[in-house]
């Protein structure tokens, strides 16, 4: 069963603040939706999070989706790198494993 998987979850963090500790302003948000609706079917925002990097601590949106191709990811990390420079960090985070997906009906 380990080796019986459909899919691959992927994190992401958003950070809700810029560097400098102000708010990112609605037009990058608004972008954010827009383009995370067209990668992904569907993704849960399971909220807040408080995190560390680099001696520094921050809040984020905590994403999580479910993808079906290592080219599904490819096209995540290519999204982060434009999300990258709307949030002007130096990184973005991006977590993927495989994993056995299912819809219960």
């Amino acid at each position: 069963m380990a080796s019986d998987y459909n899919g691959l979850k992927v994190t992401l963090l958003f950070p809700l603040f810029d560097n400098e500790g102000a708010p990112f302003v609605d037009d990058v948000w608004n972008w954010w939706r827009g383009e995370m609706t067209i990668l992904l079917a569907a993704f849960t925002d399971l909220g807040v999070v408080t995190g560390w990097w680099q001696e520094h601590s921050d809040e984020n949106r905590w994403i999580v989706a479910v993808v079906k191709s290592p080219e599904q990811v490819k096209a995540v990390r290519v999204f982060l790198r434009k999300a990258r420079r709307k949030f002007r960090q130096r990184a973005m985070y991006l977590e993927y494993h495989a994993v056995h997906f299912e819809e219960v009906r």
